[in-house]
């Protein structure tokens, strides 16, 4: 049983991951995102998707299983938050947060949700 990955993000970093979730055997469907829904748009048509979502809420309010986080480094403490919370499992790029804040709310939603967070680390 495989399950549904929402990407965060289609910028140029994403574009090197997106087919390797799309190739992943226990992935089934990937959907994108980003504040930029041409840019969505376009790598949805480059990958073969053919879900796009406009906003990380909308992405967060869909179906997923899991959100792969691939936006600026910044955004990654909040939005990986914000998907815990919203009950998907995260993947996250470098690094988790800013803060030691953001890193404790993370580590704080994982254990309220039982929910998986991982870091990647992509060097």
């Amino acid at each position: 049983m495989g399950f549904k990955l929402g990407i965060c993000g289609a910028g140029a970093f994403s574009r090197a991951f997106t087919p390797l979730f799309k190739a992943h055997p226990a992935v089934d469907e990937v959907v994108v995102n980003d504040v930029l829904p041409e840019r969505a748009e376009e790598r949805a048509a480059e990958f073969g998707i053919s879900t796009v979502h406009g906003s990380l809420d909308d992405l967060c309010a869909s179906d997923v299983d899991a959100v792969a986080i691939m936006t600026q480094r910044q955004l990654h403490g909040p939005q990986s938050l914000k998907a815990l919370k919203a009950g998907k499992h995260v993947y996250s790029a470098v690094p988790v947060g800013q803060t030691l804040d953001e890193v404790k709310a993370i580590v704080d939603a994982v254990e309220e949700t039982g929910l998986i967070y991982m870091m990647g680390e992509t060097s």
